[in-house]
């Protein structure tokens, strides 16, 4: 079920319709987004807020691909096993 949910990010209302069960991740997420702004509003004062947001957006996206990465690479090893699992099992029944 929809529900209507107003979050605020770097200063900026927000309305959003979300399932009510992503409504506490999203309030997470907004938690942590603002948390950041910050930590580097701190770090960079002279820096414009959109360029800040820019710097956030690329670390995450980074982290994402990272992430992707990985997924990626234990999805190989899993199908790898997979594969010689199947081999054994078939080399084990064509053996009895």
């Amino acid at each position: 079920m929809k529900q209507r949910i107003n979050i605020r990010i770097a200063g900026k209302e927000f309305e959003l319709d979300v399932e009510a069960t992503s409504e506490e991740k999203i309030r997470e997420a907004v938690k942590r987004i603002n948390q950041r702004i910050f930590e580097k509003s701190t770090l960079f004062p002279m820096v414009a807020r959109d360029e800040i947001l820019s710097m956030i957006l690329l670390e995450e996206e980074v982290r994402l691909v990272e992430f992707e990465t990985l997924r990626d690479k234990e999805k190989e090893k899993l199908l790898q096993q997979l594969h010689n699992l199947d081999e054994r099992l078939g080399e084990y029944l064509i053996g009895r």
